[in-house]
C-alpha cells in the first residue's frame, strides 16, 4: 500500500472509531492524520482542501 493510501485508510479508520464510539483520541488521530494528507503535494488539490477542513472540523468538536 502506498504511503498516502495508508494515510488515507488510517485516517477514515480512526474517523469511524470517533463516529461509531464518540472517542476523542481516536478523533485527535483522524485529525493528526488528515493535516499530514491536507499538506502532502502529491495529492490533488480538492482532497487536500477536504482534508483540511475536515482536520478543522475534528479539532474544534463539530464532528
Amino acid at each position: 500500500m502506498e504511503s498516502n493510501d495508508a494515510l488515507i485508510a488510517g485516517a477514515l479508520d480512526h474517523l469511524m472509531r470517533h463516529t461509531l464510539t464518540g472517542c476523542a483520541q481516536a478523533a485527535q488521530h483522524a485529525a493528526q492524520l488528515l493535516d499530514v494528507l491536507s499538506d502532502r503535494q502529491d495529492i490533488d488539490s480538492e482532497t487536500r482542501s477536504l482534508c483540511g477542513r475536515m482536520c478543522e472540523r475534528l479539532e474544534t468538536g463539530h464532528v
